[in-house]
């Protein structure tokens, strides 16, 4: 196709200093991705009180966000830095697999995540009997199980993945067929899921925010709607809205190529889809360190531990010199 052709001389034109920028950029946000979302691992695993049903949701979409570029980023960041595609088939298809399936995974976990809410606000009777830890694992579980079949119908119709020059990555040809139909069912409906739920969750906090103005004594009691279950919505609700502002414009990109069987953009837009694709896992843990005090002190732990845990090293060894010389006296 005359796109991609194109696509591939710009890739390849490309001046050093353009090279070194875009490498760079590109480097910055997958260190930053990885190390915020293992600060958030580490922020669940060292704090219990962050060991809650919903953040089970937190840490499978921490783990995904790690995935991805670990997965997928060091083939592009070669190809960035070289302007051309120097590996296999093999690890084309391997990467064009897992971006699909860690994408799905995300996405999912984010619906799965306002389904909890829908039922913690809405629900509310029912939310323990639906959401225990043993139903919630089994819902992560196949989560991952559906987003892992995504891909089968494409590749089992006799389809490949193929390198993009823009998008810097293997990804699916551009084409309107029903294995290509099978991704935007698998965009469609978590995201019309999400987006009722939310309403419905935000029609009952303003239903409950009422009430208790009008009557402070009986704060929607049997409700159980608490200032906590409230901020938690409202954490999950903006993550939400950062993983959509970077993905909406990249399902734009993709059915705009679709539909017209063809790379209908710049390079320079591939390049900002590629970055946009990166940075939503960039925004979680920033969210979390912003507007949840808990994750926000483990961050400050995790940043100082090294320095506290020396200090508490000297101290006991000034201690116990201390009562050495005291007893030898």
């Amino acid at each position: 196709m005359k796109g991609i052709i194109d696509l591939n001389g710009d890739l390849k034109e490309r001046k050093q200093v353009v090279v070194i920028i875009e490498t760079l950029v590109y480097l910055l946000i997958i260190t930053f991705t990885v190390i915020g979302n293992l600060c958030v691992l580490l922020a669940v695993y060292k704090n219990v009180r962050l060991r809650t049903i919903p953040n089970f949701f937190i840490v499978i979409l921490a783990v995904s966000d790690i995935l991805l570029p670990l997965t997928c980023a060091p083939q592009s960041i070669v190809t960035t830095i070289l302007g051309r595609w120097p590996f296999n088939e093999y690890v084309c298809q391997a990467q064009g697999y897992f971006v699909i399936v860690m994408a799905c995974v995300s996405l999912q976990t984010l619906t799965l995540t306002a389904i909890n809410r829908f039922y913690r606000i809405v629900r509310t009777r029912h939310y323990r009997r639906v959401f225990t830890k043993k139903n919630t694992i089994i819902m992560i579980a196949l989560c991952f199980g559906l987003a892992c079949l995504e891909p089968i119908p494409y590749l089992s119709s006799g389809r490949r993945y193929v390198f993009h020059p823009g998008k810097l990555f293997c990804f699916q040809t551009n084409e309107i067929s029903v294995p290509h139909f099978i991704v935007y069912l698998y965009v469609g409906v978590p995201t019309v899921t999400l987006s009722i739920c939310y309403l419905l969750v935000f029609k009952k906090l303003r239903g409950h925010q009422r009430t208790v103005q009008n009557n402070l004594h009986l704060a929607s009691k049997s409700e159980e709607i608490s200032q906590r279950d409230v901020r938690v919505t409202k954490i999950r609700f903006i993550t939400v809205l950062g993983f959509l502002t970077c993905w909406t414009p990249i399902a734009i990109i993709d059915f705009v190529d679709t539909f017209r069987g063809e790379a209908s953009f710049p390079r320079e837009v591939y390049y900002f889809y590629l970055l946009l694709g990166n940075l939503s896992g960039c925004i979680n843990p920033i969210v979390y360190g912003l507007l949840n005090k808990n994750f926000r002190d483990e961050y400050k732990n995790l940043c100082f531990c090294t320095t506290r845990r020396q200090r508490i090293v000297n101290v006991q060894e000034s201690s116990t010199i201390a009562s050495l010389k005291t007893s030898s006296l």
